[in-house]
């Protein structure tokens, strides 16, 4: 079986340098089924493929019209849906990302940058180039908690009312990668229980950042 994933975002959004999660436990889950998972660049020759699942984070990341869902074809993604995006089948949720879904186009953009440099006569510094992709390469990445008790009206959790726990650590850590990068949309709104959260992440020895900040503020001394 042949599964083709879309991040849209990387596709349309020239300075996008952040990795699709949804996208990375979706390669996880079919390859584990015995599936070849691609990542496409481009909505062309789609029909070569058993199933195409498209994503987008952002709604004003453009997708090209006469694309429609079907039985081959998925859509996810707060992009697509906002704050009604459908979420993950469990099986799917909770599977280990595929961390090594982009990295053949890492590479291609490597070989480009390579190959503009010795067109141009310049220098090229493979190490800083790649500081861009460190969250393609570096990091695991992953939600300990989902939710937010706030319901911004600008914000995707307007359908959630409080932060729960979503899962641990064992979940989407890569041991072979140094750091994690968390998601969390509102960790410090655990109430207590996010203590036992900091403890964990300090006790596995790698760094840690969270993605989307702290609200210092819901912190009780």
């Amino acid at each position: 079986m042949k599964v083709g994933i879309i991040d849209a975002d990387l596709i349309e959004r020239s300075k996008h340098r952040f990795p699709n999660l949804a996208s990375e436990k979706i390669s996880g889950y079919w390859k584990d089924k015995g599936a070849d998972t691609e990542l496409l660049m481009n909505y062309d020759n789609l029909d070569d493929y058993d199933h195409v699942f498209i994503s987008k984070v952002f709604t004003d990341t453009p997708f090209p019209e006469g694309i429609e869902e079907s039985e081959r074809i998925h859509f996810g993604g707060t992009g697509f849906y906002f704050d009604k995006a459908k979420r993950l089948e469990p099986e799917i949720e909770y599977h280990i990302p595929d961390y090594n879904l982009y990295d053949k186009w890492i590479n291609s953009e490597v070989l480009r940058a390579q190959q503009n440099a010795e067109n141009t006569g310049a220098d090229f510094d493979k190490k800083k180039f790649m500081v861009q992709f460190k969250e393609y390469t570096d990091y695991s990445i992953g939600f300990l908690t989902r939710g937010c008790f706030r319901k911004c009206k600008f914000c995707v959790n307007q359908k959630y009312s409080r932060v729960v726990r979503h899962m641990g650590l064992s979940d989407f850590v890569d041991q072979k990668r140094k750091k994690i990068c968390l998601l969390d949309d509102n960790f410090l709104g655990l109430k207590t229980y996010w203590r036992e959260y900091l403890e964990e992440l300090m006790a596995s020895g790698k760094s840690f950042k969270f993605k989307q900040g702290l609200r210092y503020m819901l912190v009780k001394i």
